[in-house]
């Protein structure tokens, strides 16, 4: 089977100047790298659905943003539906804790109160210095929802008395025969038979030359991978990149684990830890990005945790020092939400009511966005 998200040739790129990185990168997936066909497919003004199978996916550019060195940036997610008619009960949190969260690869679960469904969520910050590189893990990232979500649909539905959330396509009705891409997926599984890809080496060029300064504390390599503290107030957060931890799905690749000692967390009880989690996953999964939001945060040993997981095939030189700012980048924001007191729960509570009176709030005082001008898609398809 061909890998068809391997990152590790990067063709030129013929840049148009009146479409910026993210409708390109959109553009790129649909046309190219996912081979998406028509009739199971529709546009948005900013990206598009389709079906590999029966589950629903939407790629699509969110919003733009300055990043913390000035670029200008643009969130692309990628959603993938997954149950509906869900309710947190305490049974419900704890297996979605212990599949979707803790066994996260390159997205995570996020819960819609109002809708009472759970989706698959991935969000990046794509530049015009990143995204020759980040539409791969783009691609990856919609290959791997679409695998999970015909695996776990079925499984989570019938443990947390759900349903799983196939559906149809408008038009073409339902896909009774899955697509090429509902199967890519596999060349991860392939490639993780072979040895870890990242070198024992490469940890400890990063170790060298990207670590031991602000903002972590201490960085130090420790068998095949590399363990950083990071300032979280009066104590520290740990990260670790490792090679030595094979994914259940995925086999060999590479593991990213941050742990944040939230203070008061060891006092939740399971499901008020899980819930804050599954807050955390829709703030910096949908809205906010921290870091790349490939992966998934969760709860267990009364502290907050965030993983995610690179398949081998998805190795290349260079990538692992732009995880390591990635993690960087999210241990700041943690500190700052959790030990400097800006973390609002309100915003991403899963109480129905306080959402309602929260969006309430934001409608109220919302300025008017005005929205770019689309997608090249939806430009070729209605002419202009």
């Amino acid at each position: 089977m061909r890998k068809c998200c391997t990152p590790n040739v990067y063709p030129p790129r013929d840049r148009d100047a009146h479409v910026n990185i993210a409708e390109e990168t959109i553009d790129w997936l649909y046309r190219e790298q996912l081979q998406i066909e028509e009739p199971w497919s529709y546009l948005l003004p900013t990206g598009f659905t389709w079906w590999a199978d029966q589950y629903a996916q939407t790629v699509e550019f969110l919003g733009q943003e300055t990043g913390p060195n000035g670029e200008l940036g643009y969130r692309v997610c990628v959603r993938t539906e997954l149950l509906r008619d869900v309710d947190l009960t305490e049974a419900a949190l704890a297996t979605i804790n212990s599949l979707p969260m803790r066994a996260a690869s390159m997205a995570g679960p996020v819960y819609d109160v109002s809708a009472r469904m759970l989706d698959l969520w991935s969000l990046v910050r794509v530049t015009d210095d990143n995204g020759d590189w980040m539409r791969y893990l783009l691609a990856a990232a919609a290959v791997t929802q679409i695998a999970e979500a015909r695996l776990l649909a079925p499984a989570l539905a019938d443990a947390v008395g759900g349903v799983a959330a196939t559906s149809a396509h408008p038009e073409s009705g339902t896909r009774s025969i899955p697509g090429e891409m509902a199967f890519a997926a596999a060349a991860f599984a392939t490639s993780g038979d072979e040895p870890c890809a990242w070198p024992e080496a490469e940890f400890a060029e990063a170790v060298s030359g990207y670590m031991n300064r602000p903002p972590e504390a201490v960085a130090a390599v420790e068998g095949h991978g590399v363990t950083v503290e990071f300032p979280f107030g009066e104590r520290t957060s740990l990260c670790r990149l490792a090679g030595d931890q094979p994914h259940p799905l995925y086999g060999n690749g590479l593991l990213v684990l941050q742990s944040f000692p939230v203070p008061g967390a060891e006092r939740l009880g399971e499901s008020e830890g899980i819930r804050l989690a599954l807050s955390l996953n829709a703030a910096d999964l949908t809205r906010e990005v921290t870091g790349y939001g490939l992966g998934s945060y969760s709860y267990d040993d009364g502290a907050v945790h965030f993983s995610g997981f690179v398949p081998n095939a998805l190795h290349k030189p260079g990538l692992l020092p732009n995880l390591y700012a990635s993690c960087a980048a999210r241990a700041h924001a943690m500190a700052a939400r959790f030990t400097e007191g800006r973390w609002d729960g309100d915003a991403y509570s899963l109480d129905a009511a306080v959402l309602a009176r929260r969006l309430e709030e934001r409608r109220a005082t919302a300025p008017v966005v005005e929205r770019p001008r689309g997608c090249p898609l939806m430009s070729a398809k209605t002419g202009g």
